[in-house]
């Protein structure tokens, strides 16, 4: 029950929108599609569904092992929603979902109760049964949108391809949705491709995530395998805040300053000019310019905020006046009271090294 996608390339005139693209999706497998604009993630959500075609040559899409690729979007069994729900205004919710199964030829349009009896399912499968007589612009939007994805399952595709479904709802209403579709999910198994710019929702719904950049997967793995192992800076750098350090590798090591660290990931060789990335939670903050553990840097301490979950301090480096952030818990900030102008001395943990050709 997989689709697979292998050697896809389109171009619109001179832009190539992607460039020899394979991936796999496991049957049942939530994926996420994720990059920012102008990637490829859409059009290649558009080829997987059939609403666009690769160019001419090796390209595939396979449902299930079936080649597709040249089947239209209504042969392909799959079901779509949109960022912007697309749904009939002039009739109910109950209809809107209805929709696909009514418009069907009559030899494959199931009887009048066998619908009425899915499209309650489906009711009580996104928890709107009670509005199943009201109109579009009777609902919120998160209603909306779960009334999109009850239209999408009701003519029981084989797999669920959604296009940035959040991305038209406010910040509260997303985390709930998203919250939602991973239960939904959960519970129907239904293999499910979904595209998104947004880091947080795509490392927190999705199974595993596929990060596009300029028209090619720049990795693909578990939410924690590319957080933890990005395997290049574009990733390190997309996938939250990250502070860049100039050094230079040694074995194991990288020299920033006067100042030896340890490195968790090593890509260049020892000697020459390197970049050290470092998220700010993995910095930690002390007055002892020396003692037992990492190596510490000469820092100055900018400004703080403490508002929020977490404290942000500002900080610049004693040797080049470089300024880098980190985040502290709130713990860590009572019991530090870090005062702007003060010097201190911070620890990099986690240290990932990438070559020096590369600056955001």
């Amino acid at each position: 029950m997989s689709v697979e996608v292998k050697n896809v390339t389109k171009k619109f005139g001179g832009f190539t929108a992607l460039d020899n693209v394979s991936l796999k999706v496991e049957s049942g497998e939530l994926v996420a599609l994720l990059g920012p604009s102008g990637s490829g993630k859409t059009t290649l959500l558009r080829i997987i569904a059939g609403l666009e075609f690769p160019d001419p040559g090796a390209a595939q899409i396979l449902y299930y092992g079936e080649d597709v690729t040249l089947i239209p979007a209504s042969q392909r069994k799959a079901g779509f929603a949109f960022q912007h729900y697309a749904l009939f205004r002039h009739m109910t919710v109950f209809e809107n979902i209805a929709f696909g199964l009514r418009v069907r030829p009559r030899p494959t349009r199931p009887a009048a109760a066998e619908i009425r009896a899915r499209v309650e399912k489906l009711l009580k499968l996104i928890q709107l049964e009670p509005m199943a007589g009201r109109y579009p612009a009777q609902l919120s939007g998160g209603q909306r949108q779960r009334v999109s994805l009850a239209r999408a399952l009701a003519v029981e595709p084989k797999v669920l391809l959604l296009d940035e479904p959040f991305g038209a709802l406010d910040a509260k209403v997303r985390k709930e949705l998203r919250r939602w579709l991973r239960q939904l999910h959960d519970e129907i198994h239904i293999t499910t491709l979904f595209v998104t710019h947004d880091q947080e929702e795509a490392l927190e719904v999705s199974d595993r995530v596929a990060i596009l950049r300029e028209g090619r997967v720049e990795q693909i793995g578990t939410p924690e395998d590319i957080y933890d192992h990005p395997a290049s800076p574009f990733v390190y750098d997309f996938l939250g805040n990250v502070n860049l350090f100039h050094g230079r590798a040694q074995d194991g090591t990288v020299v920033i300053g006067d100042t030896e660290f340890l490195v968790a990931a090593h890509k260049k060789s020892a000697g020459a000019p390197a970049v050290a990335f470092v998220r700010p939670h993995d910095i930690r903050v002390t007055r002892d310019s020396a003692g037992a553990g990492p190596a510490r840097l000469a820092a100055k301490v900018v400004r703080s905020n403490a508002a929020g979950p977490v404290a942000s301090l500002e900080l610049v480096r004693a040797d080049s006046g470089e300024s880098f952030t980190v985040q502290l818990t709130k713990e860590e900030y009572q019991q530090l009271q870090p005062r702007a102008g003060e010097q201190v001395y911070v620890q990099l943990l986690n240290v990932k090294v990438f070559s020096d050709d590369y600056s955001i």
